[in-house]
Order: C-alpha cells, then structure tokens, then sequence
C-alpha cells in the first residue's frame, strides 16, 4: 500500500523550517544570552524564512526521490545554504539593514546547516522504517530475464525500503537466470498489469523491436502506467528523456512530468484559488445574476448543465456550464455540432464568447479542474478515443482544464475526424512534459485574447 508520498514535501518542509528557526534562536542565545529576540530580528527571522522556502523550491529540495544517497543530499543543502547565505546578506545590503551581529548571522547559518542535515537523514531514515511495514510502496514488475534484468531484481530486493513491491519478471526467451520472484510469459504482461495494479513497468530487453516496444509504450500510456526504460543505449524513438540512477544502474524515464513535484503542484493549486477567487469576486457578482436573468426569460428549463467528465486519473467528476441547450436525452453522448438545432439562441451567444464555461471556476475551486490543463472530455469520449489515439490517457495524469494549449492553438470545438483529436491530444501532452506557471499564465493570456477574435470552430 502507497500512502502519503505525495505528502512528504510537508514532512521536510516543517521539518526544515522548524530547524532553521530553532537555530536562529540558539545563535541568537549564545550572542545576546536571551530567548527573545528584539522586533528587527524577528523580522530578519521572516527574511531568513521566506528566503528558505524559495530556494528550496529553487533547488527542489522538497522533491522527493524514493533512491538518493548522501553525497547528493549534503550537496544540494550545501549549495542552497551557500545561496541562502549570499541572498540574506544581498536583502540586508539593499535595505542598508547594517546593524544586526554578523556573528549571530554566521551560527544561525552554521547551525542550521548542520540541524536540517542531520534532520534531513533523520527523516529519510524513518521513511524507510515506515517503509518496511509495508507502507507508501509501489507495485512494479520487470520485463527481461537478461543480466540488466538481474540487476534490476537485486536492487529491489535488496533496497527493500525504497518502497518497491517487485511482482514479477515477464520473460520472452528461455531464462538461464535464477529469479527469487514469479516468472510469468510475456504474453501475460498486460492482463497481469490490470489485475495486479501494476504502477511502472521496468524495460529490460533490446529496443530494437521498435514495433514491440511501442506498442508496450501505448498500452502504459493507455493504463495510467509509467514505463521505464533500463537501457543498453542503442536506437529508440527520440523523445524528451529523464535519466536517474538507482546506485549504477541508469533509468530512463520518457516523459518528464513538472507537476510530479509536489512543490509545482502547490503553486499551480494556489494560482487556481487565487485566479478563481479573482474572477469571482469581480466577474461573477454582476455577471451571474445577467446571464441567469437571460437564460430563464429566453428559454424554459435550468439555468446550469451538469456533465460527467473524465478527470485527474480517469476519475469522473461533474463539470459545471451554463446551459446552452434544450434539454435533451443525447447531451451526454452527441456532440455539439454546427447549427445544431439543440442550441438556445443565448447558448449560441454562450458558446462563442465561452461564456457557458464560466461556472467551472467552481470546479476549480473544489479541487476537480484547473484554470489551465487538457479539456475535459465526456466519459464516452474518453472510451472511445482511448481506444484509437496513443497516448489519449495521458491527458488524465494532470487535472482538466477551462482553457488549455489545443484550445488556444485551434482545436477548440467539434472534433469531426479522429486527427482533430490526435491534434489535440499532441498539445495536452506536450502542455504535461513542459508545464511552467509562467506557460498557464500566458496561455490565459492567448485565451483572453482569442476571445476577441471569431473563432469558427466555436459552436
């Protein structure tokens, strides 16, 4: 059972705060022979907090990596208390702050150092624990009964408190290893996947088979899986890589995923909240009550549509609109097509100004969408598409989104033909591998800014 690794960011993070405080106030003991600092060191205390929190973001500090070893972890708090030591010192010059003790300054930092060090292992070390009672792992099964595959199987089992589960080896030659795990035929790899909640698939054998391995690429792609190549190095479709290593043995991953880090996804999740709130307290109070008034005096019926929609890992979630419609039996399986005779006349108003969108700021605020992010599809297309697109669920590992990179690159609308969905589909991942808050704000933009221009696929 994998529980609470998304949550460890906040375990390091308390952890390291508390630590960094805890030294400030014994540096401050030992200078001053008192516990309670003076109301300018108090606000040198924000400083040095806020600066921490940056850079630990910066040097993702708080990504946690299930395989990492000391030398990485004393090098990467180095680096961030050295910054940390030039970016106080830069604050206090700028502010021509000159009267705090430099010396109190240097044990706050040289304590610290060693405090969030020592808390750092610490931690790790009762991860680990909390490893071994069966906790926060993850299922994986390897495919090879080669040496890299041996290798592989020895590392699992062996660094059993990384939190790997090794289910099985799947072979498609005779194996000449021995294996102290089940060994199942290749052909069962996918229907064992399903049924065992397989979560990453670990690639052993030649790329060669470009024909194989693509397939096996898809079906993970189509299953919420992660594939992970261990690699001999030769000739495979060129895509945007990651490489890690476990010890000395390299791991390929073959998309990079931003939102993975939990830091990412708390400033994506805190610029939802705060451009939902925003839209809200200055759009929806004058303009909800107008449309509402529009919409039940031209046409009979609710004012609001509710759908199921495809969510953040394929889970279903009703997505909010203005209803645009006549009420009808097909909505949740026809779409909307060009003079399509469902349409009110203020739907038709609605749609083209993506107005009837408005209400799914709500979503966003309960956590189901995000202001930016893959559209959400009905449940029937996601059935269907997933079946005839590669790569279709990988727009479910990031929560929907309001608008999103297809819809301000021109595949908004009606999808007619199965390569208007390719179309989109190439955008949403390529949106997921080179996400940025930076990108979600300027594709607010784009979409701000396509509201003004007559968009024809706009039904």
């Amino acid at each position: 059972m994998r529980i609470g690794e998304r949550k460890f960011w906040l375990f390091f993070s308390l952890g390291d705060l508390f630590h960094l405080n805890l030294s400030f106030f014994l540096a401050y003991f030992v200078k001053f022979e008192s516990f309670h600092p003076t109301e300018k060191y108090i606000f040198l205390l924000l400083i040095l907090n806020m600066s921490w929190l940056m850079l630990t973001s910066f040097f993702k500090l708080t990504d946690f990596k299930r395989v990492s070893n000391i030398e990485d972890i004393v090098s990467c708090l180095f680096k961030a208390f050295f910054t940390l030591v030039l970016f106080v010192t830069a604050i206090l010059f700028l502010l021509k702050a000159n009267t705090f003790s430099r010396q109190q300054l240097l044990y706050s930092f040289v304590i610290g150092f060693f405090f969030i060090l020592c808390w750092r292992l610490f931690a790790i070390f009762l991860i680990k624990k909390y490893r071994k009672t069966g906790y926060n792992t993850k299922n994986v099964v390897v495919v090879g009964s080669g040496k890299r595959a041996m290798h592989l199987h020895n590392f699992f089992n062996t660094n059993s408190p990384h939190g790997y589960n090794l289910l099985a080896i799947f072979y498609d030659k005779p194996v000449s290893l021995q294996f102290n795990c089940p060994l199942v035929d290749f052909e069962e790899l996918e229907r064992y996947c399903i049924e065992n909640r397989v979560e990453e698939i670990y690639y052993t054998v030649s790329v060669d088979n470009e024909k194989k391995t693509e397939n096996l690429m898809s079906f993970c792609d189509n299953n919420l899986i992660r594939f992970r190549i261990i690699p001999d190095f030769k000739s495979f479709k060129s895509r945007k890589i990651n490489i890690n290593f476990y010890s000395d043995i390299p791991i390929i991953t073959l998309r990079e995923e931003p939102l993975q880090d939990e830091v990412n996804r708390l400033l994506k999740r805190a610029f939802d909240v705060v451009f939902s709130l925003f839209v809200i307290v200055f759009f929806y109070t004058w303009m909800f009550p107008l449309l509402i008034a529009i919409i039940k005096l031209t046409d009979k019926g609710p004012i609001f549509f509710k759908q199921l929609r495809s969510g953040l890992d394929n889970d279903h979630f009703y997505c909010y609109k203005f209803r645009t419609m006549q009420v009808n039996e097909v909505s949740d399986t026809k779409q909307a097509e060009k003079n399509d005779s469902r349409i009110t006349k203020i739907g038709s108003f609605l749609r083209k100004n993506s107005l009837d969108e408005f209400p799914q700021f709500i979503n966003v605020l309960k956590g189901e969408m995000s202001v930016v992010g893959p559209r959400p599809h009905m449940i029937k297309h996601t059935q269907e598409y997933s079946k005839l697109i590669d790569s279709y669920m990988v727009r479910q590992l990031v929560k929907p989104g309001i608008t999103g990179a297809a819809q301000v690159n021109g595949y908004r609308g009606q999808t007619k033909h199965v390569e208007d969905m390719e179309g989109r589909v190439n955008y949403d991942v390529w949106y997921i591998e080179n996400w940025s808050l930076l990108l979600d704000v300027k594709l607010i933009f784009k979409t701000i800014n396509n509201l003004f221009k007559v968009d024809v696929n706009a039904q």
